[in-house]
């Protein structure tokens, strides 16, 4: 049985948006430092986070 993988969706206005942990490995960030970064470029709109698990 292969094991699901969890990553960390970002959604911008209920809209998916970028997985977040494959976002700070691209940019050589840690994960909190890269929802922060997320929220400040993203003044006026809801954002979100959420927990999926990937087959």
């Amino acid at each position: 049985m292969a094991k699901k993988r969890k990553t960390l969706w970002a959604y911008l206005d209920g809209k998916k948006l970028v997985d977040v942990v494959q976002a700070a490995l691209d940019n050589d960030m840690m994960v909190d430092d890269m929802k922060a970064a997320l929220i400040i470029a993203n003044p006026d709109h809801k954002v979100t986070f959420k927990v999926k698990e990937e087959a």
